[in-house]
């Protein structure tokens, strides 16, 4: 029964289906086989043992066709005007069915389909649809994914946004890990690449003499404009004092 539910949610969200014949399909599947339900021959034949009924009198009289005796009814009163019902409070869940169809609209309404999905959850685990849809707003492909996770990089779904937000790059993390930088945390290579720091930076750094320096270190130089011929002026003129 599941593997039908699953087969119709994708259905859903590819768009081959509409809510409405999706939520027919779903209430269909859950639902237990009915029970026969007699003919209207059976039900006319039941009808007619009351005598005295009035579907024994419908069915032997037409409507401007009644025996003496049967005076026409009165009227119906209008009814009063109904008073407005309260709010209803609102409710946790609308149950599970109702829950998956609310996730399968909200997935199509960001424009995320059921391979995007099935693919991010393989990278990632069995990740929240909330986080699914943050990483389909930020423009981040499964194929970027798997490539920081080639890299050595284990990363969390906030790690990987925050990548996307800040334009990091599989390439800059490659050329920081061969320079030497295999440890740096995911923060580490958003502010070093928010603030501009690239392998000219770091090279021309090492032929100044500044060496075996850190991430926040060469973040600071960066922030500050710290560059190889400041520092190479700066050695200069402590050696001639």
């Amino acid at each position: 029964m599941d593997t039908e539910r699953t087969q119709v949610l994708e259905m859903l969200a590819a768009g081959k289906l509409t809510v409405a014949e999706a939520e027919m399909l779903l209430a269909a599947l859950s639902r237990p086989a009915a029970e026969e339900m007699p003919d209207v021959a059976t039900l006319k034949a039941a009808a007619k043992k009351d005598a005295g009924g009035p579907a024994a009198i419908s069915d032997s009289f037409g409507p401007f066709d009644r025996p003496e005796g049967f005076a026409p009814r009165p009227p119906v009163p209008p009814r009063p005007p109904r008073a407005p019902r309260p709010p209803r409070p609102p409710q946790p869940s609308r149950g599970r069915r109702a829950d998956v169809i609310d996730q399968v609209i909200r997935l199509h309404n960001h424009g995320i389909d059921a391979d995007y999905l099935k693919k991010m959850r393989a990278a990632l685990g069995d990740i929240p649809i909330d986080d699914v849809i943050a990483l389909g707003n930020h423009g981040i492909e499964p194929d970027y994914v798997q490539q920081m996770q080639g890299l050595g990089l284990d990363l969390s779904v906030e790690d990987v946004v925050a990548f996307g937000i800040h334009g990091v790059e599989a390439d800059f993390v490659a050329e920081m890990i061969g320079l030497g930088f295999d440890h740096l945390t995911p923060d580490d290579l958003v502010a070093m690449s928010i603030h501009g720091v690239d392998s000219e930076m770091i090279a021309n750094l090492d032929r100044a003499g500044l060496t075996d320096l850190s991430a926040d270190e060469i973040v600071a130089l960066a922030i500050h404009g710290v560059d190889a011929d400041f520092v190479a002026a700066m050695r200069e003129k402590v050696s001639k004092t």
